[in-house]
């Protein structure tokens, strides 16, 4: 379930320095706190994605596809109008602070550069509404959304304007930068396990900014600079290799990540004193050459909390530091382009690795002890492949290898018979047919499509039926036509012949012709009448026309028995009455009439004379 809060107003901002690598400086005067934004603005700074296109012989666009855009950084302003001097010194390291005889800062003298070398990271506060949810557990205290923004570079001042009727802002512009090593930071952010911690999830590197929902209030401002406490350390990160032209590979090269924590104590396992590196540091031990190969274990320690560690066992001589990759056709019936893919790593490699299929597809994969995994892919089609392992830890240790896949062709089934298009309707068929099994592998399914003129015309797109289907409704098809039925069964890897049998849908069903719009019985003689009348085609698609006219008379109107029906063509209105009886009134009927019945009739009287 989601929390959905709405942002009401900023709230807090916190700066802290961070180093050249991204890191937050730990230690005395490295932050502030302050309510005292007016604004703070994110632009993103957008490349736009490339269009590709192609144009054909006659000039025409064969396609045209938009490219996809891509963020640089974001241009973060601030505008204050409180703000401890320092937090000017940590934007732009080029300014000097201005303290009184107490040591307390009271201003800064400004620069005309701007130091983009190190930088600073901002959190914003900001309070929220309908985030009740999220405002659970003793240790909540409200509901904030929380925005890191864990490296800026640059803190290009703006316009200071004093005078007028607004009281006098600082601007400040800077930009954010990928790379950052804040991680999950040094603070308590968010409630994790109950109780208040740094982000539970880290920011990764290539992560310029974060928006969550927090019940952790906000820092209390503070007019001084406060200090940035060092966190407990998670254990170190460890990337370990050999020595590329070294035979036998006795040196072990290992680069520690302490997460910006400060240097670590490496053991290196063989006895020798423990050895202090640097942060991000890469350091080189050779041990004694080894037959037949010994297993070390390297651990490695945080200084300040020597009980965090991480350790790392290494065979040495090392093994080559790129993976070993053998892929081996395996096809079946079923799977007729089926690969096995063994992938082993080196005991220096982290134990996962990265496998692209060479058909837009891939695995991340974990070795077992003997630092092997096994993994089956099925590719779509006979081709040529090339598969690539690569190192998790270290992307650039990469093996490839090109596999041919064949195939061994499946046994088909064996084809239905008997087809044919029953139940027809003006717009639809059914198409049946029967299927055995015989020597063949039993049928998973069939396969159905049409198309008309039989033998010429073009097929439809396919249908499918299941393994115990015999008929599939077929709709959308054209009223009195004949159709070509196809039916093929399908098993693993295989489909049979392709079955024919055709259909004819029912013609389209017509409605009656409308009756006649007017009838009247005029010019009148001893013993004849005159009878007209008006008709017009109904405005329904399947209203019928008319193929001709009856008209009846009798007298008495209303009581008395009609005549015979005399005809008319369809293009008649008009038809003499004789015979009848002078001085009479007599009622005329006329009918349109049509391949689809009989319309309802429409009458009108007239009088002989004497």
């Amino acid at each position: 379930m989601a929390i959905c809060p709405t942002i009401v107003e900023g709230d807090r901002i916190r700066i802290t320095r961070v180093d050249a690598c991204g890191r937050p400086v730990y230690g005395e005067c490295n932050a502030v706190v302050t309510d005292g934004l007016v604004s703070i603005k994110l632009t993103p700074e957008v490349e736009e994605g490339e269009e590709k296109s192609q144009v054909n012989f006659a000039g025409r666009n064969c396609y045209s596809r938009p490219g996809c855009d891509t963020v640089k950084w974001w241009t973060v302003e601030i505008t204050w109008c409180a703000i401890n001097f320092a937090a000017f010194e940590m934007i732009n390291p080029t300014y000097r602070l201005r303290r009184n005889d107490e040591g307390e800062v009271i201003g800064y003298y400004a620069s005309n550069s701007v130091d983009c070398s190190r930088g600073y990271a901002v959190e914003v506060w900001a309070q929220v509404e309908g985030a009740a949810d999220a405002c659970t557990g003793e240790e909540g205290s409200g509901a904030w959304v929380y925005i890191p923004l864990p490296w800026i570079a640059g803190g290009t001042p703006g316009e200071i304007t004093i005078g007028g009727e607004d009281s006098i802002n600082f601007v400040t512009t800077g930009k954010t930068r990928n790379g950052s090593r804040w991680g999950r930071g040094p603070y308590n952010v968010e409630i994790v396990n109950g109780v208040p911690a740094p982000l539970a999830v880290p920011l990764n590197p290539d992560e310029p900014m974060g928006v969550i929902v927090t019940t952790v209030a906000p820092p209390e401002m503070d007019c001084d600079c406060q200090d940035v406490p060092r966190p407990v350390p998670d254990p170190a990160t460890l990337f370990v290799e050999g020595v590329a032209t070294e035979d036998p590979r006795n040196t072990v090269r290992l680069r520690v990540d302490n997460a910006g924590l400060g240097p670590v104590m490496v053991d290196w396992g063989d006895g020798t004193p423990p050895q202090e590196v640097a942060d991000l540091r890469t350091v080189e031990h050779k041990y004694a050459p080894e037959t037949p190969p010994q297993d070390y274990t390297i651990t490695v320690c945080d200084k300040q909390d020597a009980a965090v560690c991480a350790t790392k066992t290494v065979t040495i001589p090392l093994p080559p530091d790129r993976p070993e990759l053998e892929v081996t056709p395996t096809p079946t019936d079923e799977f007729p382009y089926r690969v096995s893919a063994v992938v082993t790593l080196p005991s220096q490699a982290s134990g996962t690795a990265t496998i692209t299929w060479g058909d837009g597809k891939s695995n991340q994969v974990t070795v077992d002890e003997s630092g092997t995994a096994t993994l089956i892919h099925d590719y779509p089609g006979p081709n040529r492949y090339t598969v690539v392992a690569k190192r998790d830890d270290k992307a650039s240790y990469t093996t490839r290898q090109v596999v041919t896949v064949t195939g061994t062709p499946a046994t088909p089934p064996a084809a239905p018979t008997a087809v044919t298009g029953s139940n027809p309707t003006p717009t639809g068929l059914t198409a049946t047919w029967t299927w055995a099994q015989g020597d063949g592998p039993a049928a998973t399914g069939f396969e159905v499509r049409y198309r008309t003129p039989a033998g010429t015309g073009t097929w439809s797109a396919v249908q499918t039926a299941g393994a115990a289907a015999r008929e599939l409704p077929i709709t959308g098809l054209t009223a009195g036509t004949e159709y070509e039925l196809e039916v093929v069964a399908v098993a693993p890897g295989a489909k049979s012949d392709p079955a024919l049998g055709t259909g004819t849908t029912s013609a389209a069903e017509v409605n009656p012709p409308a009756a006649p719009a007017t009838v009247e019985a005029v010019d009148p003689t001893a013993d004849g009448l005159t009878v007209n009348w008006t008709w017009t085609k109904g405005t329904g698609a399947t209203d019928g026309d008319a193929t001709g006219f009856a008209v009846r008379y009798r007298t008495p109107a209303d009581t008395g028995t009609w005549s015979e029906p005399l005809a008319a063509a369809a293009a008649d209105r008009t038809l003499a009455l004789t015979g009848l009886e002078p001085s009479t009134e007599y009622e005329v009927e006329v009918v349109a009439t049509g391949d689809g019945g009989t319309s309802a009739a429409t009458t009108a009287t007239g009088t002989t004379t004497a």
